[in-house]
């Protein structure tokens, strides 16, 4: 299962507080937490950990944390050959503030993400050519991500993106699987979210041009449509108390069984696990689970899992 994620690295600073600050309040007696972040670098840790053969591709600063994070990468056993050295501006940050309540605002300061541009591509297009799956998200350049997309819809490549920006047209007819949260999914298919509406809002995207949507819903679940079938699963119970990279976690997983299968319910329910057992933990990265650990929550479910890692 060779997954290739293509997207940030941040050093993540987190402030654990009583409540989200209002415009203008000082929050005090937080606690604070430095980690390694950056949904393009969660989704590939997330990715490795679950079972897949992952290659990164990312651009680093020129501070202390490009080796720490290349370092850590390496650890998880993921390949970091293309990662690309960005000798003019520091590594992404992401300023973080996570409630008691588990909710979380987040600053990012993209820094070298944003040097991951367009004429860069021909340095990794190799592992393009290898891949069962492209990962991608929208914390580096728009063009480079849609370049990306359509290349690898030319050599047959499945494209699962998970945006936060508008879509045009040419670039949704690329991706295979659109992973969102439900304001999202809102904001790209223009639709208000309702609570009731998911089949309206999914079919407008797929009317756009992807084959596949994706929309998780927190502790509600996820929600799954495409020409064939429409799938609703509902959340685990969990004790949430940090959401931060559990989409990322969703992403990460989802690629994995769909590097060797199409997306259906076995794939999300293994999906769906692995997000709610991330929500249990604190921390971006430190919260992603390991195959196992998804492998025994699912059993303790009862939830079924053909699929071979």
């Amino acid at each position: 299962m060779k997954v290739v994620v293509i997207g940030s690295s941040n050093i993540d600073m987190v402030a654990q507080v009583s409540h989200l600050p209002a415009p203008g309040e000082t929050v005090g007696d937080a606690n604070f937490m430095q980690s390694l972040g950056g949904k393009g670098a969660n989704q590939a840790v997330a990715a490795a950990r679950l079972g897949g053969f992952v290659t990164f591709v990312t651009s680093l600063g020129n501070d202390m944390y490009a080796d720490i994070l290349k370092n850590h990468f390496k650890k998880e056993g993921i390949t970091t050959d293309y990662i690309i050295d960005d000798v003019n501006h520091p590594t992404g940050t992401a300023l973080i503030f996570v409630a008691d309540s588990g909710e979380n605002c987040i600053a990012i300061a993209p820094g070298a993400n944003y040097s991951l541009l367009p004429g860069s591509i021909t340095h990794f297009s190799k592992v393009i050519d290898e891949a069962d799956i492209i990962v991608m998200q929208a914390e580096i350049p728009y063009e480079t991500i849609k370049k990306i997309a359509l290349s690898a819809k030319k050599k047959g490549k499945k494209v699962l993106f998970n945006p936060a920006c508008l879509i045009d047209e040419e670039l949704m007819k690329a991706i295979d699987i659109l992973v969102v949260n439900e304001l999202e999914a809102s904001f790209i298919s223009g639709i208000d979210y309702t609570d009731n509406n998911l089949e309206e809002i999914a079919e407008t995207l797929l009317k756009a041009g992807t084959s596949n949507v994706v929309i998780t819903l927190g502790s509600q679940g996820a929600y799954m449509k495409n020409a064939k079938e429409t799938i609703q699963l509902p959340g685990c119970k969990v004790n949430a108390i940090d959401t931060i990279a559990a989409g990322d976690t969703f992403c990460g997983a989802l690629a994995v069984v769909c590097a060797k299968k199409e997306i259906d319910r076995e794939a999300l329910n293994f999906a769906n696990t692995a997000a709610a057992i991330a929500v249990t933990r604190s921390g971006a990265q430190p919260s992603i689970p390991t195959l196992d650990e998804v492998k025994h929550f699912m059993l303790e479910k009862e939830l079924a899992l053909s699929f071979n890692f």
